[in-house]
């Protein structure tokens, strides 16, 4: 019997770099775990740059992680993802959905409610410009982050994902 996976996980993540004093980093969908995103009546994945296409699911869960390595203590990231909506999306008016992100996988969880019954027929980064912010309490640690509606259990289409991007906010010396 043949095993397929209806999950994709991240291929070649991304890493930190330094851009303008800051460190930054920048997650295609391919960089992106996408539950479902095995599955192609589900997602539909590019090969090389573009958007990851939701075509229909119930349980929507968009994760990444980043090593943040040697920062003190209050050192600041912002987290965004960067979508829009087709004109046939559907389910998305019903309930929010949530950015969720983390230090460690014991952290405490920061987390941002958001509501896409705005026009996003044109690619928008989510949570608006300001991103999800949180604050380092541990150096040398990981950032888990993700993009969630995983509660509703209503179906939803016609999400464009185009990435998600990790970038310090503030220079702690």
């Amino acid at each position: 019997m043949s095993s397929t996976t209806t999950n994709h996980d991240a291929e070649d993540p991304s890493t930190l770099q330094r851009e303008d004093g800051k460190m930054k980093a920048t997650f295609n969908p391919r960089q992106l775990n996408i539950i479902w995103g095995g599955d192609p009546r589900y997602w539909k994945l590019p090969e090389d740059n573009g958007p990851a296409e939701l075509l229909r699911v119930w349980w929507f869960e968009v994760s990444g992680s980043v090593r943040i390595g040697s920062v003190p203590p209050g050192t600041k990231y912002r987290i965004t993802f960067q979508i829009s909506m087709k004109s046939n999306a559907f389910g998305w008016n019903v309930s929010p959905v949530y950015v969720i992100a983390k230090f460690g996988k014991e952290g405490k969880y920061s987390w941002q409610k958001i509501s896409l019954q705005a026009d996003y027929s044109q690619p928008t980064s989510i949570p608006s410009t300001e991103g999800l912010e949180i604050e380092t309490e541990d150096a040398n640690d990981t950032l888990y982050f993700g993009l969630y509606d995983v509660w509703s259990g209503q179906e939803k289409r016609g999400l464009l994902l185009y990435n998600a991007t990790v970038e310090q906010i503030n220079n702690i010396q």
